[in-house]
């Protein structure tokens, strides 16, 4: 994430988490949670406090474009403003 208006949109709406997936401990425990298989391509969810999905799982979601329309989506879905940094990405 090199971008500042992505970086600056994921501080402003969101809580990042990273999960290493092909790691044991607490890590592990998150995939399994997910059911989320190890080694797999990176995984962007969007969930609520409680960990339910507030938009559809989707991997392979790569481009800048397609990242912001998802985060767009999602604060829709969640009833929460769009940032101005989000919306220059879209």
């Amino acid at each position: 994430m090199s971008q500042p208006d992505m970086v600056k949109a994921i501080e402003e709406a969101f809580v990042p988490l990273l999960v290493i997936n092909n790691t044991g401990g607490e890590d592990r425990k998150i995939l399994k949670q997910f059911n989320e298989p190890a080694w797999n391509y990176q995984v962007i969810r969007f969930i609520d406090e409680k960990g339910k999905d507030i938009i559809p799982r989707k991997d392979r979601v790569w481009s800048l474009p397609a990242l912001a329309k998802r985060m767009e989506l999602t604060l829709k879905k969640h009833d929460q403003p769009i940032p101005q940094s989000l919306q220059k990405l879209l």
